[in-house]
């Protein structure tokens, strides 16, 4: 997905069983993806890292965006 053009951050998310999601972040150039998924208990690379999420799919989903578009626009 990172391959895309235009593309700095891909998330690969998985259920692994009811309202359990595991969540894989991937960043190209500038988004410190370890620091967004350690904001939920997990951790791994600047460019490589991961989350686990208890909860509904669409709460994940808003809070992902909301997360890599202050990443890479900051607060305001």
């Amino acid at each position: 997905m990172r391959e895309v053009e235009g593309v700095e951050v891909a998330v690969y998310i998985r259920e692994n069983e009811r309202d359990v999601y595991k969540a894989s972040m991937r960043s190209r150039n500038y988004v410190d993806v370890a620091r967004i998924c350690q904001k939920h208990g997990g951790g791994g690379h600047i460019r490589a890292a991961g989350f686990t999420w208890k909860g509904k799919m669409e709460e994940l989903q808003d809070w992902l965006l909301a997360e890599v578009e202050r990443a890479l626009y900051g607060e305001g």
